[in-house]
């Protein structure tokens, strides 16, 4: 099987295209015409689909399916003969795997999530356009993805499915600045820095006249995890019951969160101006940093929803349209214009 990689060295986005004789994209047991085009973005928290006005969320929890039937009804994925279980149904049976280690990208467990985006999308044919933290976008670390990708074999709902062609691969945030110039297509000239709150970690990117500014990238792991931990454990210091993450986001919200019929109630503002704190001061110091100073600033990923109103940047950011989306319909605008 030949592979052939096409770079676009015009200082914009690398392109990366696996093509492989005989074989189309979605290689399955019927052969179609690759028309079509879907957004992915396998977040540490979530995990966002787009296909054009079709969009999916569901968390990145990924874990072993350990017997082949199961008192409910599961749907696995399998990679490489291991049987997976993603998202909301991960999460009941537990032990999911940890999706913040650097390994999880190329993993079994990561392909799991990549099939299931194809699944629940019915996505049987046509361009991939993923998305990668910046720090791991390069061309070394694109071509271990792209391989990962095409030697893996991949089974849903019973049909083993090959990937091995129609893959592009962009930084995360990208999918923020292609967002936001859908709505405002006269910034695409100007320099528009991005800031995407992820659950983990909150990427910087800059793009100057559309191109993307590869020296002025930077992630920092001061997600919205941080906060939410924090009042995980100011909670269990006050009422001395364990609470997650999602519990802890309704304290966040509302102040109060219910627990097997009690509402229990938790003042967490120590707990949010100290990560505030700490959130505005990189975010301040990225903006100021920068080689090109930029004219517009722009906040999306699924923490932007979380912190809007709590955090006071001392420069004004705007917040993208669908902000939790907003990378995966980026994606998808990026690969449906490149069509």
């Amino acid at each position: 099987m030949a592979v052939k990689v096409i770079w676009r060295i015009d200082g914009f986005l690398v392109r990366m295209l696996l093509q492989a004789r005989n074989h189309h994209s979605w290689t399955c047991k019927e052969e179609l015409v690759a028309t079509d085009c879907i957004g992915i973005d396998i977040g540490y928290g979530y995990t966002k689909t787009c296909r054009a006005g079709d969009r999916h969320i569901f968390p990145t929890a990924v874990t072993l399916m350990a017997t082949e039937t199961t008192f409910s009804e599961a749907t696995p994925i399998v990679v490489n003969g291991r049987r997976f279980l993603v998202g909301k149904e991960a999460e009941r049976e537990g032990a999911t795997v940890d999706t913040c280690q650097s390994g999880f990208v190329t993993s079994d467990a990561w392909l799991a999530c990549l099939a299931e985006c194809l699944r629940i999308n019915g996505f049987p044919q046509g361009e991939i356009v993923l998305g990668v933290p910046p720090g791991m976008y390069s061309r070394s670390n694109t071509q271990k993805i792209l391989e990962a990708v095409r030697k893996s074999e991949i089974g849903i709902n019973g049909d083993p499915c090959r990937i091995s062609n129609g893959i592009r691969i962009i930084p995360q945030g990208a999918g923020i600045f292609f967002r936001h110039i859908e709505d405002r297509p006269d910034d695409y000239r100007k320099n528009v820095a991005v800031i995407d709150i992820g659950h983990h970690t909150v990427d910087m990117v800059l793009f100057s006249a559309g191109k993307y500014v590869e020296s002025a990238r930077e992630s920092r792991e001061i997600g919205v995890w941080l906060v939410l931990d924090g009042i995980v454990k100011a909670f269990y210091r006050e009422h001395g019951l364990q609470i997650g993450l999602r519990n802890a986001l309704d304290i966040l919200r509302t102040g109060q969160m219910t627990h097997l019929g009690v509402t229990y109630t938790l003042d967490a503002s120590e707990e949010v101006n100290r990560y505030t704190w700490r959130f505005e001061s990189v975010v301040n110091r990225y903006l100021e940093k920068l080689p090109i100073r930029p004219d517009v600033g722009v906040m999306g990923g699924g923490g932007a929803m979380v912190l809007d109103h709590l955090v006071e940047l001392r420069h004004h950011l705007l917040m993208v349209s669908e902000p939790a989306m907003a990378n995966a319909v980026g994606y998808w605008l990026y690969g449906n214009d490149e069509r």
